[in-house]
């Protein structure tokens, strides 16, 4: 699966004359973990995540309002073509010990990808496809009494054996393991 397709396209750039002050505004009013930095020219020369804010500002005590964005950005920043896999770019943050990439085609800034953003992406898709398998399709289950499904939308549970209902997932369980096996 190609980094697009986790690629976070709300990317704000501030120059890097600008305060840490403006960075944390535009983090919060566009409800982002990061900023990109850029030149007086509007070349790309780092980046600034809450990470860097909280460990290069707020631990020692400095003022967000008295600090440029340059003095606590990350560069160089490391960017990636849009078709390069997931998997390779999770490649890439290991191997440079970062947690976000720029995704670039020729000079142009398309997105940030990041490891929470990789692994929101992926839990949601899991969770679109259970739903869907779950609701739509015909499931194929090895052992079906090693599983439950919710009654309705009250959340009962129903002991698969003998199809008495349950509210916790525990008390079933244990009822499980005394009554059928």
């Amino acid at each position: 699966m190609p980094v697009s397709f986790a690629m976070n396209t709300d990317v704000i750039i501030l120059e890097q004359s600008g305060t840490v002050a403006d960075a944390i505004t535009a983090m919060k009013d566009n409800q982002v973990r990061s900023i990109l930095v850029s030149d007086p020219g509007g070349q790309i020369i780092g980046l600034v995540s809450k990470t860097d804010i909280l460990f290069k500002v707020a631990a020692i005590h400095k003022s967000p309002a008295k600090i440029t964005i340059k003095e606590v950005m990350s560069s160089p920043v490391i960017s990636v073509p849009p078709e390069m896999s997931i998997s390779d770019a999770l490649s890439v943050m290991e191997k440079h010990i970062i947690r976000q990439l720029i995704i670039t085609t020729s000079n142009s800034v398309l997105g940030i990808i990041s490891r929470d953003g990789i692994m929101a992406k992926m839990e949601k898709a899991a969770m679109e496809t259970i739903n869907a398998a779950t609701t739509s399709s015909s499931l194929c289950i090895l052992n079906p009494f090693a599983s439950t499904h919710l009654k309705d939308k009250r959340a009962m549970l129903i002991c698969p054996h003998c199809q008495q209902e349950y509210v916790d997932k525990e008390v079933l369980s244990k009822h499980m393991q005394s009554t059928h096996t």
